[in-house]
């Protein structure tokens, strides 16, 4: 199956779930639409910036820096994972877990695509990487670990700002009103917080790297 047929299974899979989560999940996770629409976005950007020929250099740029700020919004799927506590998932006469349809397919809803996306997205980011490594000076060969070093601590800034302050990309579009927010959250609970998604980051690279030496 070549690259192009990935791509459009990939964009269908998305459109679908979130078509689909958006009119029949209508219940306390009637976020998982919002969410994956935002989590699909860089992906999709990712799409564009590994396969088209950009005739001018400043149109690769300007579509880069949107992704790099819709970029956290895949990883973030994964923190999603705490809303399973809204489905009690234990029975509280047992205390064992509850056998029940309902539950189990919100649990495949929300965990299967916070793992699809987080990996999609791992892989394209490193995509991405490369073709900016690329354009910078030395021939890009040394780039590649403080890229990917960038990203990931700019991504665990932006899963802490989404989680903790409540605030999505699009809020970008008021900046006046996010400053304040931005400007106060800055404290050792918060980069630790930060530091802990870096190392997730790092391990699903890793894992990445592991499955593709693998099957070499």
């Amino acid at each position: 199956m070549t690259s192009r047929q990935w791509r459009w299974i990939i964009r269908i899979f998305y459109w679908l779930y979130i078509l689909a989560t958006a009119w029949f999940v209508q219940d306390a996770f009637s976020f998982l639409a919002f969410n994956t629409l935002l989590g699909y976005i860089p992906i999709e950007l990712s799409f564009w910036l590994q396969h088209h020929s950009f005739r001018w250099s400043w149109v690769f740029w300007l579509v880069s820096l949107i992704w790099l700020l819709f970029y956290p919004n895949a990883p973030y799927l994964l923190t999603d994972f705490f809303h399973l506590a809204l489905l009690h998932p234990y029975a509280p006469l047992t205390g064992l877990l509850r056998n029940s349809l309902p539950l189990w397919t919100h649990f495949l809803l929300l965990v299967g695509i916070g793992i699809i996306t987080a990996a999609i997205a791992q892989v394209q980011a490193e995509h991405v990487l490369q073709q900016v490594s690329a354009r910078l000076p030395g021939k890009g060969a040394n780039w590649l670990p403080w890229l990917r070093l960038v990203l990931y601590t700019l991504t665990g800034i932006g899963i802490y700002i989404g989680r903790f302050l409540r605030l999505h990309t699009v809020y970008l579009l008021t900046p006046t009103l996010i400053w304040g927010p931005l400007s106060q959250m800055w404290s050792w609970h918060m980069m630790g917080f930060v530091v802990l998604m870096m190392g997730l980051q790092y391990l699903l690279w890793a894992v990445w790297q592991f499955s593709r030496q693998a099957t070499n």
